[in-house]
């Protein structure tokens, strides 16, 4: 059975986490135990996509190799006052692991990089249905708190802009391969910007370029005016491109709203 020490244990480690925007962090007992998240990402592939989970609510484990106290390795959602499907929860997870996260680690759900206003965490969790409860409990005193302290932020998940992406881009997008000309994918170019340095990008920047047709296939920002998007959030935006069936260029909302005219994350034909 897992003590009440333990659990104000994992509830400090939430709590710490809750400053660091994503990060690999979590309890003592994830250490020795990289590639369990990968692991989970497996799990999560072969579960319905359209399932829901609520905060605190286990969405999958995997058993660890220590078998001091037995613990297993969890995702669940903390302060998020909404449901997640099993396909959102694909991109989180994929998320921290091109973060590098190998184990444990908590990603915010928001813009604004505030795990205060909701995150998906994977962590150390022993007798893990219980352990999952009390989270979910101590999750909740954490958020009511929270909105006491501040105005609840309005505005849907930023995964619900899904809907606003499209796979839409120049013609010569589809002539890629043709000819014996080169022919980029969103893939390859995802591949390309996780492979290289960290970075912020604003409006207009060409974030990373591959060789597509007779010019290049590129990412970009729009219409983002003054803001700037790191590396992760990037990779993120992309990782949702492929989700959506996009194959070489799209465009992807980067504000609340369904509107790309707020910003877009594009990917597209440059001569």
């Amino acid at each position: 059975m897992i003590s009440r020490r333990s659990l104000l244990a994992l509830a400090s480690t939430i709590s710490v986490a809750s400053t660091l925007g994503i990060n690999c962090q979590g309890s003592g007992l994830c250490v020795g135990n990289g590639g369990s998240l990968g692991e989970v990402l497996g799990i999560l592939r072969g579960m319905d996509p359209n399932q829901q989970f609520s905060d605190g609510q286990q969405i999958a484990c995997v058993e660890s190799p220590n078998t001091v106290g037995n613990p297993s390795l969890c995702v669940f959602y903390q302060m998020t006052g909404r449901t997640f499907t099993v396909d959102q929860t694909i991109w989180y997870v994929q998320a921290l692991i091109d973060h590098g996260c190998g184990a444990c680690g908590s990603v915010p759900v928001d813009e604004g990089n505030d795990v205060n206003n909701g995150e998906l965490t994977a962590n150390m969790v022993t007798n893990a249905r219980r352990g999952m409860d009390m989270v979910k409990a101590i999750a909740k005193s954490e958020k009511r708190a929270i909105e006491r302290a501040e105005t609840k932020r309005e505005g849907v998940s930023k995964l619900s802009k899904r809907l606003g992406i499209n796979c839409e881009g120049s013609s010569s997008c589809g002539v890629g391969g043709i000819a014996g000309t080169e022919r980029g994918t969103i893939d390859d170019l995802r591949n390309t910007v996780a492979g290289g340095d960290d970075g912020l990008w604003g409006e207009g920047q060409q974030i990373a370029c591959i060789s597509h047709a007779t010019g290049r296939l590129c990412a970009f920002y729009q219409n983002v005016g003054d803001r700037t998007f790191n590396k992760d959030q990037t990779m993120m935006y992309m990782q949702w491109l492929l989700d959506h069936g996009c194959d070489v260029c799209g465009s992807v909302p980067t504000d609340d709203g369904n509107d790309v005219n707020n910003g877009e994350l594009t990917v597209n034909f440059v001569a």
